[in-house]
Parts: structure tokens; C-alpha cells; sequence
């Protein structure tokens, strides 16, 4: 028995060592109060005092870097957990990297050269694999999940893309989430704008570049859009519509003025490649 004790003991002593160093999901409730920190009602962002104080993002972005739904998939329990974590990733990455060479490179979506550096060349670190922000857009949400609304989750800098949400995506609630930020797009007249005198339509150029990901024509297209219309989404599904796209604003999603508070307190309401088109 006396021989044994130095064993059992070492037993006892690995197993909260080896559980303490179990790796963990990504802190969302801490991803969620950055947002709620530096991104305005209106979807833009306050760069400047991001940077000033970028400590937390870093700590989250190391933690996609340490753990994925690829790397650790039981700590994922369900496909919402998975996708919530690739939109959070997807989103921190943009918000971290653009926050950390504002201002100097804050027009650099605005050439082609330019966001193909940003999108596809630059590499991150997600569940200990180097990857692009196209290969996690592409890759890992949209050929994974062919789940159209991420295209309104997921936010470039840009202001042509959709509002950056103030909320973490959860698994729990990615449904109602996935809604609203769906709702919230279609219905603003700077992505879907109906005259109906001239049966014409105008839409985000998303629409254009993703149009796959949103059926096998334009009347399926449409008939997405009318969903989430409010009011008027019937008529999408009404005859024949012409259809035009408009042009993509590639300027910095930065909050005017860039210092603007946000009320903290305030819960958020509620591309193809986006990179790489001119």
C-alpha cells in the first residue's frame, strides 16, 4: 500500500490539472460586450477607440485561434452552436484586423489589390489552422451550412455590407437571430427599392454575387427577398420584375464622427466574393 501512495496520488493531482487545462468555446459574452462597446445603432463602428483599448478582441481572436468546431467538434454541441461560431469568428477577425491598422489603411477595401490582401492573402489562426477570411466565408460557413441569411450576419467593413450586429450570434437563439438581421436588410431602401409603376426592382449587388446561394433564378430570389418584406413582399412573387444591382460602397464602416458613444445599454434591435468584385 505504502508503495503505491506516490501513484495514487499523482492520479488524483492530473485529473484537475489535466480538466483545468480542457480547452474552452470562445467567450461570446465577452465578444458580445465589445460589440456593445464599439458598434453603433446604425452598424458602424468606433474604430479609433477599438484600437485604443483592442486587449479584449485580441484575447477573444486567440481563442479562435486555440479552438474551432473543426478542431474540437463535442465542445460544438449542434449545427447552430457551429455556425454561430464561424459568423463570431468571421466578424472579430474583420473588426480586429481593421481596427489595428486604423487609420492608416482604413481605404484599403477600396481597391481591388487591396482587399484581395485582406480577404484572401492574410492568413488567422481559427481552431489552430491558418485560413483566410474567404476560406472561412466559402469554406467554412457558406458550402458547410447553405444557409443564405449569413450573408446578413456576416460583415466586411465595408458600408456596403450589411449593419454590424451589436449582439454575439448563440447557438441558442441563431434562429431569431439569422431573422432579424435577414429582416433588417431587405427592408432598408439602400438594398431593396420596388417601383412598382416600372415593375423594376433594385438590390444590393450581394444579391448579384450570391445569387446561387439564394435559388436557381431570379423569381426565387425574389420570392427570399418577400419573406422578409415587410408589407409588400407579396408582390415580389407577382409577374415579372426587372432587376438591377447597385453599385457596392467599399468605404470604411467607421462611425461618424469616429468617437461617437454608443448607449451601451442598449440591446441590438432588431460578397463573390464580396472581396474581390470590383
Amino acid at each position: 500500500m505504502t508503495r503505491n501512495f506516490p501513484m495514487t496520488m499523482a492520479l488524483v493531482f492530473a485529473f484537475p490539472l489535466h480538466a483545468a487545462n480542457q480547452p474552452l468555446v470562445p467567450d461570446v459574452a465577452a465578444f458580445d460586450r465589445i460589440l456593445k462597446m464599439y458598434v453603433l445603432d446604425d452598424g458602424t463602428v468606433r474604430y479609433a477607440a477599438l484600437k485604443a483599448d483592442l486587449g479584449p478582441l485580441s484575447l477573444f481572436v486567440d481563442q479562435i485561434g486555440a479552438v474551432s468546431p473543426d478542431s474540437h467538434p463535442r465542445l460544438f454541441a449542434d449545427r447552430s452552436s457551429k455556425l454561430a461560431y464561424w459568423l463570431n469568428a468571421y466578424n472579430a477577425l474583420v473588426l480586429w484586423a481593421m481596427a489595428r491598422e486604423y487609420p492608416e489603411k482604413k481605404d484599403q477595401l477600396k481597391t481591388l489589390i487591396g482587399r484581395y490582401q485582406f480577404f484572401m492573402s492574410r492568413k488567422f489562426k481559427a481552431g489552430g489552422r491558418d485560413l483566410s477570411l474567404n476560406d472561412i466565408e466559402t469554406n467554412a460557413i457558406r458550402k458547410q451550412f447553405q444557409e443564405p441569411r449569413i450573408h446578413f450576419a456576416v460583415v466586411c467593413a465595408s458600408m456596403g455590407c450589411p449593419w454590424l450586429s451589436r449582439e454575439a450570434f448563440e447557438g441558442d437563439r441563431l434562429e431569431e437571430q439569422l431573422a432579424s438581421r435577414t429582416r433588417l436588410f431587405v427592408n432598408q431602401t439602400r438594398n431593396v427599392r420596388l417601383n412598382r409603376a416600372r415593375r423594376e426592382v433594385e438590390l444590393s449587388s450581394i444579391f448579384q454575387w450570391y445569387a446561387q446561394d439564394f435559388g436557381a433564378s431570379t423569381e426565387e430570389l425574389l420570392g427570399f427577398i418577400g419573406k422578409y418584406r415587410n408589407g409588400d413582399g407579396g408582390v415580389l412573387q407577382e409577374g415579372k420584375w426587372k432587376v438591377r444591382y447597385v453599385k457596392y460602397d467599399w468605404g470604411i464602416n467607421v462611425a461618424k464622427p469616429d468617437e461617437a458613444k454608443p448607449d451601451e445599454a442598449k440591446p441590438d434591435e432588431a460578397k463573390p466574393d464580396r472581396k474581390t468584385a470590383p
